[in-house]
C-alpha cells in the first residue's frame, strides 16, 4: 500500500504541479512545494491565511502559512477539526491544518460541452482526446502557472488519460 501510494505520488508530480508551501518561513509570499497527489481528495483554503501547525491545536508552533485558494491534500484526519498534511517544514514531514478553513474540491465533475483534453494548459498544446458533453471526469487540481495557481485550466483524467482542460467547459460546482 505504501509503495503504491509512493508510485502515485511520483507519477503525478510532473502533471499535477506544486502547491504553495514555504520552506519553514511563515511568509506566505515565499512559497514552494508540496504536491497534490491524484487521485486523492483535494481541499482548497477558504481563509485569507491559514496557519500550518506542528501539532493539532492552536497553541502549537506555526510552521507555515497557506493562502486563500491554495490546494492541499489531507492525508488523514486527526479529528473532526484537524487534518494531517505532508510538509518539508517539520522533521516528521507532517503538519496540521484546521479543517474549518478548507473546502473539498469536487473529485468527479462533468463537462458542459465537447471538450478538448490537452497535453498542456493552453489551446496551443496538442489535443489528446475529445471528451463528450456530459461526461464524468476526475478533477485532479488546477494548473500552477509560473507564480500562482491558474484557475482557467484544470488537470483532469478521463478514461485513464491525464491532461489539461479549460474550466470554462467544466461544471466545477
Amino acid at each position: 500500500m505504501k509503495n503504491k501510494f509512493l508510485k502515485i505520488l511520483l507519477s503525478t508530480v510532473a502533471l499535477s504541479g506544486t502547491l504553495m508551501f514555504s520552506n519553514g518561513a511563515v511568509n506566505p509570499q515565499k512559497v514552494q512545494a508540496a504536491v497534490i497527489n491524484a487521485p486523492l481528495t483535494v481541499y482548497e483554503v477558504t481563509a485569507n491565511s491559514l496557519n500550518v501547525r506542528s501539532a493539532p491545536n492552536t497553541n502549537s508552533k506555526v510552521v507555515d502559512r497557506l493562502r486563500k485558494k491554495d490546494q492541499i491534500e489531507i492525508i488523514k484526519f486527526y479529528n473532526a477539526n484537524w487534518g494531517v498534511i505532508k510538509t518539508t517544514t517539520t522533521k516528521s514531514g507532517i503538519a496540521y491544518v484546521n479543517t474549518n478553513y478548507l473546502t473539498k474540491l469536487p473529485s468527479t465533475i462533468t463537462t458542459k460541452a465537447n471538450l478538448n483534453l490537452r497535453s498542456g494548459a493552453s489551446t496551443k498544446y496538442k489535443v489528446l482526446t475529445v471528451i463528450p458533453k456530459g461526461a464524468k471526469v476526475s478533477f485532479l487540481g488546477y494548473h500552477k502557472g509560473s507564480t500562482q495557481m491558474d484557475f482557467k485550466w484544470a488537470i483532469i483524467s478521463y478514461k485513464g488519460i491525464k491532461g489539461y482542460a479549460s474550466t470554462t467547459y467544466l461544471n466545477m460546482k
